[in-house]
């Protein structure tokens, strides 16, 4: 997605945007993270002065699979979106370190990059299908959430295992 920076400078009224971006490629080869849809995006651009901010919200049904118990699940992710960019001066190849925005040098901003960033980085890096998913068994690696197993899950630490054993002896 192209936004032209001349025309919105000389536009001087803000410029809606509107439309879907295709993330397939980013996750193709994700087991954790499978987008459902195209991301949807809902965006603002505006020209002040120098600079140009771009704000709005971005929507994907995104697939993930549980870190705890391993489920597949689906979420829909709904973040809101901020980027800010200044037209660079003649000559200007860099920004001061102060500066978060943007240095643009092109004619044309591709501002698909800086959304399919924002999707990746606030994507949960542990996600959970539920707050209060057990996971699985360490030992028999059932699915707490669906059954509960017999296994031992007391876990005695090893350097108080032998008085463990004497205790069992002296109750006998």
């Amino acid at each position: 997605m192209l936004l032209k920076v001349q025309e919105l400078v000389s536009r001087q009224q803000p410029l809606e945007l509107q439309g879907t971006l295709d993330m397939t490629d980013m996750f193709r080869n994700s087991p954790e993270y499978s987008p459902l849809e195209p991301m949807k995006y809902d965006l603002v651009a505006e020209a002040a002065d120098d600079r140009i901010l771009v704000s709005g919200n971005l929507t994907c049904n995104v697939r993930m699979q549980c870190s705890r118990c391993l489920d597949i699940f689906d979420e829909n992710v709904q973040l809101s979106f901020e980027e800010q960019f200044r037209i660079a001066k003649d000559g200007e190849a860099e920004l001061n370190e102060d500066d978060e925005a943007v240095l643009v040098t092109e004619e044309r901003i591709d501002l698909s990059p800086y959304l399919a960033q924002e999707l990746v980085v606030q994507l949960p890096y542990a996600p959970l299908c539920s707050e209060d998913c057990k996971g699985l068994c360490p030992d028999c690696g059932i699915n707490l959430n669906e059954q509960s197993c017999g296994c031992n899950t007391g876990k005695v630490d090893i350097r108080m295992a032998a008085l463990q054993d004497w205790f069992k002896s002296q109750k006998e």
